[in-house]
């Protein structure tokens, strides 16, 4: 066996995510706090859109790199909306963000070669760097700076084998974003250190408070060493039809798409039809989006009240991280105790390389929130 598979460890999330939905087949009450997908449906419009295109025959092969249409709206509309300099020539279309990453890790990396992240993590970034033979090289973040990556530790952190970071925001599992003064800092470090940035803003469009999405290949220069990964699955809640893209300069799409072409052959052509559709459509994103804030206040002040508990309000996604060390517990105790005893299903953060936390997912509905809020309060009462 590939010593690099074996060493993968199974993803936790989409564990206790299996083992939730086993119970709730088993007929129990269980409130899930663990899903990393939105509730909702996907719209009609994007439905259509893939209809469409099977009744219309659009069911074969397309380029490797993506559907030429769906190219080019996609760099509309990063142009337009995330204020990038590209064409369709700097776009490929992906089986899934999480894919994006993984063939933008492949091609960047040589053996050895260090990817920095900021713990906490997404579970996924470390096990992708274990199988292009890289190194995860972890910068601890603090609430006190509310997670976000500290400019000079990042600098001190960056070494001759460094050659990329990833940046996510806003952030799974924290749910933290980053200002445009922030990003500049960063922007300035890696411009100056002469390293490659894979910046993750799949959930741009679930940002709150009125506060502003920056894309990190935005600023001056950026675009040419800065791959950007975005997708559909959280904006318009298309997870199962695994579509995502990515965005970098054309000698990277080149490299990029040689691994496409002898690893999937292309994304789904029916599913490209329907994230055509999905472009088309603003109103259905500012429409959840403003559901899942509404969420987030609910569940921020029920937390808030409870004793032993400290949640941190998120400024984007669909999660909020707790601090649970008051408890007395470790996270994965915590987690256990909590689906087993009340079935109130959550993910702990050790998953994301943070012992203490929990991560809670608000992408259901305010009656089950508040039925699970009450089990927590319960839960937490009873140690």
């Amino acid at each position: 066996m590939n010593p690099q598979v074996t060493l993968l460890k199974k993803s936790a999330t989409l564990k206790i995510t299996a083992l939730t939905k086993k119970l709730i087949r088993e007929g129990k009450d269980v409130v899930n706090f663990a899903a990393g997908e939105p509730d909702f449906d996907t719209p009609d419009f994007v439905k259509e859109g893939g209809i469409n295109a099977i009744n219309q025959g659009f069911t074969k092969y397309t380029p490797s790199v993506g559907y030429p249409e769906l190219r080019a709206a996609i760099a509309d509309k990063l142009n337009k909306v995330n204020k990038l300099s590209v064409s369709s020539e700097n776009i490929i279309v992906t089986t899934g963000a999480k894919y994006a990453i993984y063939v933008s890790l492949l091609a960047l990396l040589d053996s050895g070669d260090e990817v920095i992240m900021s713990s906490p993590y997404w579970v996924s970034y470390p096990e992708m760097v274990n199988l292009t033979s890289g190194k995860s090289v972890f910068l601890q973040t603090k609430e006190s700076n509310n997670f976000k990556i500290d400019p000079q530790t990042l600098s001190e952190t960056i070494t001759p084998r460094t050659k990329v970071l990833i940046l996510n925001y806003p952030n799974n599992p924290t749910g933290i974003t980053y200002s445009y003064n922030e990003l500049k800092e960063i922007y300035n470090i890696v411009k100056e250190k002469n390293i490659h940035v894979i910046s993750d803003e799949i959930y741009e469009t679930l940002i709150y408070d009125e506060r502003e999405h920056v894309s990190f290949a935005s600023f001056p220069g950026a675009d040419k060493f800065t791959i950007t990964i975005n997708g559909f699955s959280k904006s318009h809640s298309m997870t199962g039809w695994r579509i995502g893209y990515l965005s970098a300069s054309e000698e990277t799409i080149n490299e990029i798409s040689k691994i496409i072409d002898h690893t999937t052959s292309c994304a789904s052509s029916i599913t490209q039809r329907a994230a055509l559709a999905a472009l088309t459509n603003e109103n259905w994103q500012r429409k959840i989006k403003l559901e899942f804030q509404k969420r987030r206040d609910v569940l921020y002040k029920g937390l808030s009240d409870c004793d032993k508990l400290n949640p941190i309000k998120p400024e984007g996604t669909f999660y909020m991280f707790c601090d649970i060390r008051e408890t007395g517990l470790s996270s994965f105790d915590f987690s256990t105790k909590l689906l087993e005893e009340y079935l109130v299903s959550c993910i702990p953060a050790s998953s994301f390389g943070m012992e203490g936390y929990i991560r809670i997912s608000f992408s259901t509905g305010l009656e089950q929130i508040s039925k699970g809020l009450k089990r927590i309060k319960d839960f937490v009462k009873s140690l």
